[in-house]
């Protein structure tokens, strides 16, 4: 067999060399896909041998839990009754703090009565000694002083506000 350098012949050389690269490329994927499959393999396993202890671990929790379990419902039912039971004494309380507070307001409403009548008559008794005391009152040119001496008070500027300023004190040198 004689080769013959027809187009058709060099397309055909030329595709089979495409092929026997491309197999080549397909082989080195394959094995380098196979290096990281063993890889990550191993890294699975180690990873499950770690976890399987924590597994025994939860395991040996979860049984321990159970019998717990079992003792707290009943607790749990025993705090809802208690629960309800608090809600009704505390609905009960609510009940006569209301009739407490109607009874203050009566009560309020009895004492301010009663500091109206004693206002009422402590006025007309500071009426009637006041007119007493007026009747039989021989110095009314005290009174005028009296009034003098607060406008004169009125009329000073306050040098201190906010402090008591007491009058001035007798010095050593005011006696001589």
């Amino acid at each position: 067999m004689t080769f013959e350098a027809t187009p058709l012949n060099i397309l055909l050389l030329v595709l089979v060399g495409a092929g026997i690269w491309a197999l080549a490329e397909l082989a080195l994927t394959i094995r380098k896909a196979r290096v990281t499959i063993d890889q990550v393999a191993h890294t699975a396993n180690d990873t499950v041998e770690q976890v399987q202890p924590i597994l025994g671990k939860v395991d040996g929790l979860m049984d321990d839990i159970q019998p717990a379990v079992k003792e707290v419902q009943p607790l749990m039912d025993k705090v809802g009754v208690t629960l309800d039971e608090a809600t009704v004494s505390v609905t009960r309380v609510n009940d006569i703090l209301g009739d407490v507070s109607s009874a203050t307001g009566a009560a309020t409403a009895v004492t301010d009565s009663f500091k109206g009548a004693a206002d009422a008559a402590a006025s007309t008794v500071a009426g009637v000694v006041s007119r007493i005391t007026r009747a039989a009152s021989p110095e009314p040119a005290r009174l005028a002083d009296a009034q003098e001496a607060a406008q004169a008070a009125q009329s000073e500027p306050d040098t201190n506000p906010g402090y008591v300023v007491y009058g001035s004190q007798p010095t050593a040198d005011d006696a001589e």
